[in-house]
């Protein structure tokens, strides 16, 4: 067994969450290894600190021992910019997110066991780290032993819903050629899903059932001027973020990001899944969409290295520019974008004009909005309802009662969820601002012949169900869009 200590000298951790913006707890262990990596890079690349550093990446996922932590509220601040050559403004607006443990160390622990060198060469390695995160986040690490780590309360569990970055071989030659590229931001995309267990044994209440789409969502929030578009809009706004996507991303595309086999069918598993981010539910819910969110399934297909290295491949053009920075977003493609990607045989269809634009960009820390909160559409709850209609794969009965309840419990295993122990199906959405089912265009998606006929619905579970849920034939565009319900007396 080796385990990592990580003791936090001003008694609180600073850095960001990548997929929420909000601040990270527990660390996570691949920014543990980008911290070793840095200080291996900058203090002379020992070749056995090398050899150490590729043990260690080729592990599976550690445990965690960390103790609750309180987080700061979250302020925006405007700083100068370090590359005022780059930056259009004198200052960029900056957020701090952090978190005050209870207790100032963490402990990784692997239960492999490495040898006297490997050893030797990650305690030294350890003894020149200074931070973890945020430059102000001063941190001490060293070897740890076995006692000092204590029981782990965070364990690698693929049924639980709280996922943390992890290493995977081949990470440091990764990290080395960002490092090469002054300036230029490594995205580890690597994640472990983690269960906290209770009095350092037993594990807290039955894990939720997984969804089919990964919870980190990537969310994209409406900036600047554009027209204030409603749900009815969602085939619009969802198709125009997807040809984005696929216009920027090489060819050919995978069938997880393109929804496609390479014969053109349509795929049979999961795939890249774009859906609206409207301003529902209580009292002042109007529907107006503040923004998108891509959803990719847990289990990628890829021909890739790594599934790190397949998203930075298809997803890092649209996100990142060429300085690896976050990048603003325009939708709908102009007419010249369209042409490109058409020669591009990235896209087949014919471009039509819109009578909108709108720039998105990745949702930052600092926004407080419930809507763009991942955790509001990728939580677990026992009860679910919908904010955009299911529709239905097929025509239900005219004279057969039930059978659009039928239909819709079909929906839910059809798109790799449990069947609801209680159903409820309904015109109107019970979130306030979502609206009647004719409210919505019908999703003609997939010919004429396919069925149309859309129903609103809220669905209870024996058991917590995580998201994203998506359910029915539009779920890949919007449509078929859940949130967690608490119902109301």
């Amino acid at each position: 067994m080796i385990a990592l200590g990580i003791r936090f000298l001003t008694g609180r951790s600073v850095a960001t969450e990548v997929s929420s913006g909000e601040a990270e707890w527990p660390p996570h262990p691949a920014r543990v290894f980008m911290a070793l990596a840095a200080t291996h890079f900058e203090t002379g690349a020992e070749p056995a600190e090398r050899a150490a550093l590729q043990w260690l990446e080729q592990c599976p996922a550690p445990k965690l021992r960390a103790s609750q932590a309180s987080r700061r509220t979250i302020y925006e601040t405007y700083v100068p910019s370090n590359d005022v050559s780059f930056a259009k403004r004198s200052k960029q607006s900056r957020t701090f997110p952090s978190v005050r443990p209870d207790r100032d160390s963490v402990f990784l622990v692997w239960d492999e066991q490495p040898s006297a060198q490997v050893g030797a060469a990650l305690s030294r390695l350890c003894q020149k780290v200074t931070r973890l995160g945020h430059s102000s986040s001063l941190a001490e690490v060293w070897l740890a032993e076995a006692p000092e780590a204590e029981q782990p309360n965070w364990l690698p569990d693929d049924s639980a819903n709280h996922a943390l970055r992890v290493p995977e071989a081949g990470l440091l030659g990764y990290l080395e050629e960002t490092f090469k590229r002054d300036g230029e931001k490594p995205m580890v995309s690597t994640w472990q899903n983690y269960r906290e267990v209770d009095s350092g044994a037993d594990l807290v209440s039955r894990p939720a059932i997984e969804s089919p789409f990964d919870p980190t969502l990537l969310v994209f929030e409406k900036i600047g001027e554009g027209p204030a578009l409603g749900l009815e809009s969602t085939l619009q706004l969802t198709g125009a973020l997807r040809n984005a996507v696929l216009a920027t991303a090489p060819v050919p595309h995978p069938e997880w990001l393109s929804g496609h086999q390479a014969g053109g069918a349509p795929s049979k598993h999961p795939h890249l899944a774009v859906f609206p981010l409207p301003f529902v539910g209580g009292e002042h819910g109007d529907g107006h969409v503040m923004g998108l969110a891509v959803a990719l399934p847990r289990v990628l297909v890829y021909a890739e290295g790594s599934r790190a290295q397949a998203l930075r491949k298809y997803l890092g053009p649209v996100l990142f520019d060429a300085q690896g920075d976050s990048q603003t977003l325009d939708i709908p493609l102009t007419e010249a974008e369209w042409e490109a990607a058409v020669a591009a045989k990235k896209l087949v269809s014919i471009w039509h004009e819109k009578a909108w634009r709108w720039s998105l960009s990745l949702a930052s820390g600092a926004r407080t909005a419930q809507t763009l909160d991942p955790k509001t559409w990728a939580g677990d709850s026992t009860c679910w309802a919908t904010v955009t209609p299911i529709v239905l794969h097929h025509h239900p009965k005219k004279n057969r009662d039930g059978d659009v309840e039928r239909i819709v419990r079909e929906a839910f295993v059809s798109a790799g969820f449990p069947e609801p122990t209680e159903l409820r199906t309904q015109p109107v959405s019970v979130f306030r601002g979502a609206g009647h089912v004719r409210d919505m265009p019908f999703y003609s998606e997939g010919g004429g012949e396919q069925s149309r006929y859309q129903v609103h619905a809220v669905a209870r579970f024996a058991r917590a169900v995580a998201g994203p849920m998506l359910v029915g034939r539009g779920r890949f565009r919007g449509y078929g869009l859940f949130r967690p319900w608490k119902e109301q007396a």
